[in-house]
């Protein structure tokens, strides 16, 4: 009885191949990305490298986007090969099976459809999760691994949670089986299809939806409200999609057929009518290949902007090669021995000074806008920004210039902020807002060229930018400080900062830094940055969102032209009876063929088109997001998004062309002379 339900199930994988191998490549896919994703997360290789921890708790969040992803499409995909063979399950029926042996059959092709994919997925995983360890290596300057380790427990563990999705699949459509008369599975190709009726409300909460995220998109002033409001943009981009692709696209349809002189033209009543019976049941496959289809444009377009400029940003952050920075309260004596003992410790660990520079500053948080600078704003205009104030004469022995400025000026350098000229003035945080000095003159901004050589960024900022005030005097910085000082005084207090500058190797500034890190109560210091250490750190981060979003990039792309496959699979087995019915009442091939043509054209080109729409409407939020990761210019993004968009559409011609030759070879023979 046993060898009875493996042959059937055995026939019915090679009867249906149509849909199984996609379903089965799709699942491979997934797998392989998978593992791939986990495999790098854990790999002690990578994890042993600078910067390798980032790029590895980047990965640990991506697993679960991924498994996220991956469920949700395979059920879909599980639920239209049961669609598919239901006249099958039908006929094992007739023949006198009972539920419990279909169950079974379903069972056998479940777990085949499994162990196929998994040994597959597994295979190709561990073979590209080399390749990308090798690749990542390289990105990071260490030495390649040519060793093969298998990461064992990632595979295990990977094929138990796809083994789990499996089971809740066969589960699910065991439970449909259970739950439904399988003898009516024969009668169902007989049953008419009901008439597709305009939904007016449904429609317009479509455009009123997507509408709202469009707004969220283009009223997203500052980065941190972008951030804040992305989620649910999307949330709204997504539900008026699926309305409009729903409900809206019948309700147009219909309202084409109630106009009398459009519909009553033979290439208007076909088109029509067949777009009619075709959204009802694709409208909401075409809102998901569209939503897809969005994914991949903005996720792709903002990593590789993001990958990009990430060198570029980190040398900004990081101008010298050490930063050491000191509580500036100690006493003389103290602060000259600390320094003492840092430039003798760096000569001891064989660093080649090329200079050595001593200065000071305040570093806090202010609120900055509409010409004021204050702590604890308590009026929305004003933005939280970072805040750096020092001398001018600080600025110009840090960046080796002479420049000047007259006592009521102040000079002023941003990086991602907005006031760039104007007047500025400097408020307390009470509710009088004393302008300094008791007066209402304000200072007279003058634009700096640049940043002063120290280190200031990070990867990830929570700020609205970055500003730097350089005040006339000592005395003019102590009066400012008094002024906008709270966070300063409460939290980092001014601060004394050496900064060294050398030509050693990098071997060497590595094993200074370490012996900096390693005894850091010795060296007395708050904290230290190393240019190469902390640009290895920021490419660890940015490298792994850049794989990251490269794999999940890979997922929507495989998801999107597998939707476009099942949809033509399944359109393709409609539309044969249709079309033979209206050879027969008459219709002559060309009619029929350019019918088919104008409906598959607007089902390929309307995914797209929306697709593209939503992502340039996205665009000013996504920029605003992407100043929290450093910022990047606008123009390079614009060229990668464009530059996305063009790939994109190409390949996305071609999975069509390639999906387009089912559905013709599916439905040409309903139309061709007998």
């Amino acid at each position: 009885m046993r060898n009875i339900y493996r042959s059937l199930a055995g026939n019915s994988l090679a009867k249906n191949k149509i849909v199984y191998v996609p379903y089965i490549i799709s699942a491979i896919m997934m797998i392989t990305i998978s593992y791939v994703i986990f495999a790098i997360s854990q790999d002690p290789v990578i994890a042993a490298i600078e910067g390798g921890y980032s790029l590895q708790m980047i990965m640990r969040f991506g697993i679960l986007v991924m498994y996220n992803v991956s469920f949700f499409f395979l059920i879909g995909v599980s639920r239209f090969v049961i669609k598919q063979r239901k006249k099958e399950l039908g006929l094992y029926s007739v023949l006198g099976m009972q539920k419990k042996h279909i169950i079974r059959v379903q069972f056998l092709e479940n777990l085949a459809v499994f162990l196929i994919s998994g040994i597959c997925g597994t295979i190709i995983g561990i073979v590209l999760s080399k390749v990308v360890q090798l690749g990542v290596l390289k990105i990071y300057h260490a030495e390649a691994d040519f060793g093969w380790d298998i990461e064992i427990v990632p595979a295990l563990v990977n094929l138990a949670v796809f083994g789990l999705f499996f089971f809740l699949f066969f589960l699910i459509n065991a439970l449909g089986i259970l739950r439904s008369n399988t003898l009516e599975y024969m009668k169902e190709e007989s049953k008419g299809e009901k008439k597709p009726k305009s939904n007016w409300l449904l429609a317009l909460a479509g455009v009123i939806l997507l509408s709202g995220g469009y707004w969220l998109s283009f009223r997203s002033q500052s980065a941190v409200k972008a951030f804040s409001f992305f989620f649910y943009a999307v949330i709204l981009v997504i539900l008026g999609t699926l309305a409009l692709f729903v409900a809206g696209s019948i309700t147009l349809l219909n309202t084409l057929k109630k106009n009398k002189n459009y519909y009553y033209k033979t290439s208007h009543f076909i088109s029509v009518s067949g777009m009619l019976y075709r959204m009802r049941k694709n409208a909401a496959t075409l809102a998901t290949i569209c939503i897809f289809a969005t994914m991949v444009l903005v996720t792709l377009s903002s990593v590789l902007t993001l990958y990009s400029t990430v060198r570029t940003l980190a040398e900004d952050w990081y101008p010298v090669d050490f930063h050491v920075v000191y509580d500036s309260r100690a006493e003389e004596d103290v602060k000259k021995a600390r320094v003492d003992k840092l430039r003798a410790g760096a000569e001891a660990a064989g660093i080649e000074i090329e200079n050595f520079l001593e200065y000071g500053y305040y570093n806090g948080f202010a609120g900055v806008g509409n010409g004021y600078c204050t702590t604890y704003p308590n009026y929305s205009a004003i933005e939280t920004c970072e805040v750096f104030l020092m001398t001018l004469d600080t600025y110009n022995a840090a960046n080796g210039t002479d420049l000047t400025l007259a006592d009521n000026e102040v000079g002023l350098v941003t990086n991602g902020g907005k006031m760039q000229s104007g007047e500025i003035r400097f408020r307390t945080a009470d509710a009088e807002f004393q302008v300094m000095d008791g007066e209402s003159d304000p200072y007279t901004i003058v634009e700096f060229p640049k940043t002063p050589k120290i280190s200031y960024g990070g990867s990830i900022s929570l700020v609205e930018g970055v500003y730097f005030f350089v005040l006339p005097s000592d005395d003019a910085l102590a009066e400012v400080s008094n002024y906008i000082g709270q966070t300063i005084r409460e939290y980092d207090d001014a601060r004394d900062f050496v900064l060294i500058n050398t030509t050693s190797n990098r071997e060497t500034q590595l094993r200074f830094y370490d012996e900096l890190q390693n005894h850091r109560d010795e060296y007395d210091y708050m904290s230290v940055d190393s240019r190469i250490a902390s640009i290895d750190e920021i490419t660890g981060l940015y490298g792994g969102l850049f794989f990251l979003g490269i794999f999940l990039s890979i997922a929507f792309l495989t998801i999107t032209i597998l939707n476009m496959y099942f949809s033509q699979l399944l359109q393709g087995y409609e539309d044969s009876k249709r079309f033979a019915i209206m050879r027969k009442v008459g219709l002559t091939r060309k009619e029929i063929k350019r019918s088919i043509n104008s409906q598959i054209v607007v089902v390929f080109l309307l995914p797209l088109l929306v697709a593209v729409i939503h992502t340039m409407a996205s665009y000013p939020m996504v920029n605003r997001i992407l100043q929290l990761f450093g910022g990047c210019e606008p123009k390079s993004f614009l060229l990668i998004l464009g530059c996305c968009i063009l790939v994109f559409a190409v390949v996305y011609t071609v999975a069509y062309l390639m999906t387009r030759r089912t559905y013709l070879r599916l439905v040409s023979g309903a139309y061709a002379n007998k």
